[in-house]
């Protein structure tokens, strides 16, 4: 069974990285990234650089993005509360770097703020079977709806897609204040997908995720009906 800081420091699931033969730049930094040229269906499509495209792995890291969940780390005998952004790090030149810990420091608590919104959420995960452990793409989202329908806040998170628990705020914008229908819902994928970055093995995760969005937002919509 693992922790909750064991599953918030889940290391990535890129094989290159586990194989000390290949160049990696998250295990051994400036050697290269072998992913971006290799083997990489299973990759990253959103916050990847030169550096990295590996993936991050965990479903719950998701999860509490989607929930604003706050990390509480000590931190020489302060207490430092992070939100997911701020704990973990794009790869960008120094893949090596995941999160904002420093040397000594402890995750002593994960904080979800109560909140009307956590009232309707979702989340889905979309693997190649069942018996895979790892998400091709998954969702998690909550959705708060005003008195005449509207959507009033929204959040959503994506995993299988990034090199960190990616939060789409684009598309929140775009959600928010918008009456629930099918095109709000693509309008709103297509901005969470706008940036991604593609290989030929993987660009297949951009409609995936799209799908995946809009079945999610359907799903909460559909049960405050």
């Amino acid at each position: 069974m693992a922790s909750v800081g064991g599953n918030l420091l889940q290391r990535t699931r890129c094989a290159y990285f586990y194989d000390i033969a290949t160049p990696c730049n998250k295990r051994e930094p400036s050697s290269g990234c072998s992913a971006i040229y290799g083997l990489n269906r299973m990759h990253a499509i959103l916050g990847t650089s030169d550096a990295c495209i590996a993936t991050h792995p965990s479903d719950m890291a998701v999860a509490l993005a989607a929930l604003d969940a706050t990390v509480i780390v000590q931190r020489a005998g302060d207490e430092v509360r992070l939100t997911l952004d701020e704990f973990y790090r794009l790869p960008e030149a120094t893949p090596e770097r995941e999160t904002a810990l420093e040397a000594a420091d402890l995750i002593t608590a994960v904080e979800i703020a109560t909140a009307p919104l956590h009232r309707h959420s979702h989340y889905l995960k979309l693997r190649d079977r069942a018996s895979f452990e790892f998400a091709l793409v998954s969702v998690g989202a909550c959705l708060d709806f005003a008195d005449d329908g509207s959507i009033a806040r929204s959040r959503l998170a994506l995993g299988g897609v990034g090199t960190v628990p990616w939060r789409a705020r684009d598309a929140e914008r775009i959600l928010d204040g918008a009456e629930p229908s099918a095109d709000i819902f693509r309008r709103a994928a297509d901005a969470a997908l706008a940036g991604a970055v593609t290989t030929p093995d993987n660009a297949f995760k951009v409609e995936l995720a799209k799908r995946a969005i809009g079945r999610v937002l359907r799903t909460l919509a559909e049960a405050v009906v």
